[in-house]
């Protein structure tokens, strides 16, 4: 009886601030962005400064714009620990909205990637949050529809209206493991799934919901979740893919795929078929090239936007802005001087636009 007030009061406060809400613009015909959820963390270690091609002090949302962009990628985890680089949290509801309040003040549309994990979650791990352990699957569904919730309120009360919304980050074996794991239980999944895509379409009702899905040049990686959620009768309005088309992730350590047309073809091909058999459209939520192969990154991404098909709506970058205390090699930025960074020519080949 208390869950069924609380919820009641949740939708007469979503109500109230309809009236108030900053409508999200229309998705453009082909989004060109960047996941930047490292930036306010690069802000706070205040080591680096980060610069325009002529050496004048910007930040990271006006660089992503000066390089052509036009929205932001924000991930989002449930109760993350500390940084050990600094002692602060990061990435947890308050820093996402914080970044999303600046995406939008500058004009630019927003993404939010909720992970439904304490940390990282990708196709290697996809741990249930240290306070949802020992949920039933009930229990695991209410806690992902309160957490959901709760993050996009949070979001609204901002003035913020995300544009896209994903449901998970990279699940081709589904998430919040071992309950929400596809291949052993995939009615969990769609549960759970279902869950957190209905929370969002109410809070947030134009927002378009989004499954993301690693490899995008693996077909039926990707089928396999999208049949589940088909046969479950989930819905969702977008499919997003991760293509990371010029590393051999294979190889140790991972090297350059001089090959790399191959599966970005295959990925460009999968557009089609995702659209001819389920009636859903694409983006590119992640792609990204080591930085010191700057020429190559530019040539990737100038590729991929040439020849983004009809039904394949955008295109962003993981994770330009990264400084060296992150450890991160696939960043998108140079060196200026000393300790100031610029973006390299692979992030600026965003400016390319679709030949369609």
């Amino acid at each position: 009886m208390n869950r069924h007030i609380t919820h009641l009061c949740t939708l007469a406060a979503i109500i109230l601030l309809s009236a108030f809400e900053v409508r999200a613009q229309q998705a453009p015909a082909f989004a060109k962005g960047a996941d930047i959820s490292w930036i306010t963390q690069i802000e706070h270690l205040n080591k680096y400064q980060l610069v325009d091609p002529q050496g004048r002090p910007t930040d990271g949302f006006q660089m992503l714009k000066d390089c052509g962009m036009d929205m932001v990628r924000l991930r989002v985890w449930v109760h993350p620990e500390p940084d050990a680089r600094d002692g602060q949290v990061w990435c947890d509801t308050r820093d996402m909205v914080a970044k999303a309040v600046r995406a939008t003040q500058a004009g630019m549309q927003v993404m939010v990637d909720f992970h439904y994990s304490d940390w990282w979650a990708d196709p290697q791990k996809q741990n249930v949050p240290k306070a949802w352990k020992g949920c039933d699957i009930n229990q695991l569904a209410d806690s992902v529809e309160a957490h959901t919730r709760s993050v996009l309120m949070a979001l609204k009360l901002a003035g913020v209206t995300p544009t896209w919304i994903q449901v998970g980050n990279e699940t081709p074996t589904g998430f919040m493991k071992p309950l929400g794991d596809a291949e052993q239980f995939p009615e969990n999944f769609a549960i759970l799934f279902k869950r957190g895509q209905q929370t969002c379409k109410e809070v947030f009702p134009n927002a378009i919901t989004m499954v993301h899905i690693d490899n995008g040049f693996m077909l039926p990686r990707t089928e396999f979740i999208l049949d589940i959620l088909k046969k479950y009768q989930v819905d969702y309005d977008m499919l997003g893919w991760s293509l990371y088309p010029a590393m051999n992730w294979l190889a140790t350590p991972p090297v350059i795929d001089l090959n790399w047309q191959v599966k970005a073809n295959q990925c460009i091909d999968n557009v089609k078929t995702i659209y001819d058999k389920y009636g859903k459209e694409s983006m590119i939520v992640e792609i990204g090239i080591p930085d010191d192969h700057e020429a190559l990154c530019k040539e990737v991404i100038e590729y991929m936007i040439d020849h983004a098909p009809e039904h394949l709506r955008g295109l962003v970058y993981w994770e330009p802005i990264t400084t060296p205390d992150f450890g991160y090699s696939m960043g998108a930025l140079k060196q200026y001087a000393g300790s100031q960074y610029m973006a390299n020519e692979g992030m600026r080949a965003f400016r390319h636009s679709p030949s369609r």
